[in-house]
């Protein structure tokens, strides 16, 4: 098949392939799914190494051991997000329908991600967190929760412009030879579609500056506890589902 005109190939940029940002051995693939699966495979030995250093007979050398391995669990959480952006910039339809995870792991699914609150739920009680530690964890809890209603007012925006006119001329034409106000029609649907790329962004970039604002306001060893509990859930999850949809095509 022949190369598609100049005009329409993507910017050389968005060709060109970024090297790894986490580590040089984990290949990255054209393929969502296939990164995914060897993600997946990293998130298990992260969890592993950081599950073995907080079980240091020494507090030293926890602390000394642990610091490195957050920040390590922190750049894969962040790499998952800019293999996704990335893929968002070339096709904005298939970053939001994320066929890669498990009908389990969907079901968590807020603005195409998980919910950022939901890091709240594996701090341990904070039994050994400080007063101003506890304060700044609501303070930061409350404005998560804050930025969560206005994600969820954009979407809700871009969704009631899904039904606009234009765009559902567009959606209907579908095969039907072009006709005069077509071009409006599809600008229209590019409109919606540059707005659902932004809150795709701005759904990930909240969810990741949660991560780190939480990890932020905790000492090593409870910031390797709180990162260890949060993977280790969503590996949960994934075995989980897995383990369902094998089940439901047997």
């Amino acid at each position: 098949m022949p190369p598609p005109p100049q005009e329409q190939q993507p910017h050389p940029q968005e060709r060109r392939r970024a090297p790894p940002p986490v580590d040089d051995a984990m290949a990255y693939s054209d393929d969502m799914a296939a990164f995914y699966d060897a993600w997946v495979g990293r998130e298990e030995q992260v969890v592993a190494e950081l599950t073995a250093a907080l079980a240091l007979p020494s507090r030293s050398r926890r602390d000394a051991a642990l610091a490195p391995l957050v920040d390590a669990a922190l750049r894969h959480v962040a790499s998952y997000y800019e293999h996704k952006s990335r893929l968002a910039d070339r096709d904005v339809v298939a970053a939001l329908d994320p066929r890669w995870l498990t009908p389990l792991e969907r079901t968590f699914l807020w603005a195409w991600g998980w919910k950022p609150a939901l890091v709240f739920r594996f701090l341990g009680g904070g039994a050994g967190a400080t007063p101003q530690q506890r304060r700044a964890l609501q303070e930061l809890q409350a404005a998560t929760a804050a930025a969560e209603r206005e994600v969820d007012r954009e979407v809700a925006a871009v969704q009631e412009s899904l039904a606009g006119p234009r765009v559902l001329a567009a959606l209907g034409r579908q095969q039907a030879p072009p006709r005069n106000g077509e071009a409006a029609a599809d600008d229209a649907v590019a409109a919606v579609g540059r707005s659902l790329r932004v809150l795709l962004g701005a759904a990930d970039a909240l969810r990741e500056r949660t991560l780190r604002a939480v990890v932020g306001l905790l000492a090593p060893e409870d910031a390797a506890a709180f990162v260890a509990a949060m993977l280790g859930f969503h590996l949960s999850v994934r075995r989980a589902g897995r383990d369902w949809s094998h089940g439901q095509r047997r």
